[in-house]
């Protein structure tokens, strides 16, 4: 009940952002179940194609990735750091955001293998940036949307 009440203080715009937000994540989510990352992906890049109708509605950043920490704990699963990177990414990017996903992998004795998804834009980590100093990135900031 608490949820349905923090949603309803919500603005309209934040509330239908967070609906948006929340679809996207569940897609991806059971697209990542049924599929593998690359087909996925390659779906995701022709949906991400920049829109000038978003353009003229920008929506911060900043709150993009507000709404999709907040989806990924109502969407199950929606946790996992390569589905709101993905998600929060399709956002960016259609909105002309210059956006890069960064993935990262943490090998020590004695631990699991472990790989972690984030998001950079304009230098700044919006999401999934805890901890990353664990992290040893793999791929070069060359991909990036605009």
């Amino acid at each position: 009940m608490a949820r349905v009440v923090r949603f309803l203080r919500l603005t309209a715009d934040q509330r239908w952002l967070l609906c948006k937000v929340t679809a996207l994540l569940s897609a991806i989510r059971l697209s990542l179940w049924l599929l593998p990352y690359p087909p996925v992906r390659a779906l995701l890049d022709r949906i991400s194609q920049q829109s000038p109708r978003l353009e003229r509605d920008p929506v911060p950043a900043e709150q993009l990735a507000w709404a999709t920490t907040v989806a990924g704990r109502i969407v199950p699963g929606g946790g996992h750091c390569l589905s709101q990177a993905l998600a929060l990414r399709t956002f960016l990017a259609r909105r002309g955001y210059p956006v890069q996903i960064c993935f990262g992998v943490r090998e020590t004795g004695g631990v699991p293998f472990t790989a972690h998804a984030w998001v950079e834009h304009d230098g700044r980590v919006l999401i999934g940036g805890g901890n990353l100093e664990r992290f040893r990135r793999l791929l070069a900031p060359s991909e990036s949307h605009r």
